[in-house]
Parts: structure tokens; sequence; C-alpha cells
């Protein structure tokens, strides 16, 4: 089959790898779209390379139609169209045991430790294969993953109607958490907080009340004056990696300022910069900090949102290119184009 292989840090090209064998638990994908999001970026940089083996055929963002189905599987049919969800966990460690497959001390990843959807075809567990409602086009089927991880994160931060929430950072996860926050879990103030005006505006137009450009105001003191010194219920930081803007600080130093008294801040970023953080100030107001890892058992929630129109991949996805083009598509995500969102690869053109 054809597929995008990374050879090394920054060495992508479309070539051939064999056919993915089908087990009798699994089905047999013929993938149609695939995202690339940051973690992509980072194998390509070579910044996974103790993790990822080459060559490697990426993408964790992925769905199509199912082409053959193994003797066990029951419930889903050749020709069905599916989104799927990459995450693969051992589920005898302590965490599995305990219900916490997404934080496996060996997980695994479709798309990163293992062929994902960069490739005209995937094996994938029927238990991890998802149906899609006929009115979500199969373009928007990478947002699903997207989408679950925006709901991992606020079920974490235990986010409930009518509170205030900040989301730091408004790129491809930060939009989808806010587009979640926005329309699945009714806050009473959306404030999303980013250096980029053009991606404020699109934090808008999916429903944040309130957007705070780094640059131009200080962000904790515009939090506190929104919430009329109060703080904010919830702050979301889905930086990561960030740049330094001279008169701020990290962005964790500032959620943990502009979370209220007993509120809670949670990670999903992936940075490797060290945070300084004012832990006499979160001891003080007994704020807690709380990581979030991919996704929990979200899929069948985001497609529900997704059926009901209720979300707007529309305005996430900015950019689309044929598999062929796969070169070109990471050369301008390596570029960090503000205005290119997310960009999916019609993987059906290779």
């Amino acid at each position: 089959m054809k597929a995008a292989i990374l050879h090394g840090a920054r060495d992508i090209r479309v070539g051939s790898v064999p056919d993915p064998e089908l087990g009798p638990s699994e089905v047999l994908l013929r993938t149609s779209h695939a995202g690339l999001c940051g973690t992509d970026l980072h194998i390509y940089r070579g910044e996974f390379s103790a993790r990822v083996k080459y060559p490697a055929v990426q993408g964790h963002e992925f769905g199509g139609t199912v082409e053959e189905v193994g003797r066990e599987v029951r419930g889903i049919r050749r020709g069905d169209r599916v989104a799927v969800d990459p995450i693969l966990s051992c589920h005898s460690c302590t965490p599995c045991l305990g219900g916490r497959i997404n934080a496996c001390r060996t997980l695994k990843l479709l798309g990163v430790d293992l062929h994902g959807g960069f490739g005209q075809y995937v094996a994938a567990p029927a238990s991890h294969v998802f149906p899609l409602p006929e009115n979500v086009p199969l373009s928007h089927v990478p947002m699903v993953e997207v989408y679950g991880l925006g709901h991992h994160v606020l079920s974490r931060g235990l986010v409930q109607a009518g509170e205030s929430v900040v989301v730091l950072g408004a790129g491809k996860l930060g939009l989808a958490v806010l587009d979640v926050l926005c329309h699945g879990a009714s806050p009473a103030q959306a404030i999303a907080v980013d250096v980029d005006a053009y991606r404020l505006g699109i934090a808008r137009q999916l429903g944040a009340e309130h957007v705070i450009d780094v640059r131009a105001e200080d962000p904790v003191e515009r939090v506190m004056d929104i919430t009329r010194g109060e703080g904010a219920d919830c702050v979301i930081e889905c930086i990561g990696h960030w740049h330094h803007v001279p008169g701020r600080e990290a962005p964790l130093a500032q959620a943990v300022k502009m979370v209220r008294c007993a509120g809670r801040i949670v990670t999903a970023g992936l940075g490797e910069d060290p945070s300084s953080v004012h832990f006499k100030t979160l001891v003080i107001k007994e704020a807690q900090i709380i990581a979030s890892r991919v996704s929990l058992g979200e899929f069948p929630r985001a497609i529900r949102l997704m059926g009901k129109g209720l979300l707007h991949p529309e305005l996430l996805i900015t950019d689309q290119l044929p598999l062929r083009e796969v070169a070109s598509a990471f050369q301008r995500l390596d570029a960090e184009d503000p205005r290119m969102i997310k960009l999916v690869l019609d993987v059906r053109d290779a």
C-alpha cells in the first residue's frame, strides 16, 4: 500500500509499505482522512526518536471506510464509515486495572508507536472503531480525536455549567476545548487567551465571551477584572511549548494567579521547557493542578455532538492537502503559521 513514510528527522516521503495483517478481532480500514497535530510535528522534527522507530507511518487522528472485518467481529460491516480511537493500552498495569487506561505505563498509539493513518490501510481493534453519522463528512473525521481530547480535558477539570473557564492557548487543542466548552458544557464565561489576533478571532466565533491578546494586555489582570476579583473557576493550559512575551510569566504561572481559591487548573500542553510556579500562591488558594493525557472513552460523546451539528470543525480545519503532498504539509506545519490551525491530509489521493 501507499503511505507517507518518515525515514528520519524532517525526511518524509510517499512510498510503499506492506499491507497490514488483519487479526480476528480487528477491522481493516481504508483510510480516508488524517489530521496533523503538534505531536506529529514533534515526531517529524525527530524529538520522539527514542520512541518512534523508523521507518514510521504517522497519523493518529484518522478514520475512513471499513474494508474487511475479522472473523470474531460483530456489529461492524464492510462499507461502514468510522473514526478510530488510536489508544492501545495493556489492560494489566495498575492504572489500567483502575480504569485509567489512558495513563497506561506502556501506552501505545496507532500513528506514533505503530503504523497509523498516513497509510492507505490500517488494521485496528474493532473495540476502537466508532460509526460516523451520515451527516458528518469523512473530511471531518480527524476532528473526532481532537474533540475527544477536548471532552477529556473538561472532564479532568470537573467543569460545570455556569462556571467561568479560561483557555490558555488558541491552537488546535485550545480551540477544540473551547468548541466543546461553549457548546457542550455551558460555561457562564468562556475566556480565550493567546498571542495571535487571528486565532483569537476564531475563538470569538466559537463562543468565547472574552478574548485576551497577551501582547496587548496582562492576562492575569484582565481575568481578575472579568471575574470581579474572584478568579476563574477553572483554567485550562493548552499551550505546551510557549514563546516568551516580554513582561509576561509562563502560562502555568499565570494560571496559578488567575484561578480562584479552591479552583482547578488543567494542564494538557506537552511542552519541554520547565515552568516556574509560585507554590505559595497555589497553597494559599488550595487550588489544584491536574494533568490531562489523551482521552478516556470520549469518542462517542464527540461524535454525538458533531452529528447534532453543535461543534464547528469547519472553523478549525483551515487547510487540506493530498497525501502525495505530505512533505509540503509538514514544511508548512514546521513554519508555525498562526493562520493554519488544523491541516488534514486526504489519504485517498496518494
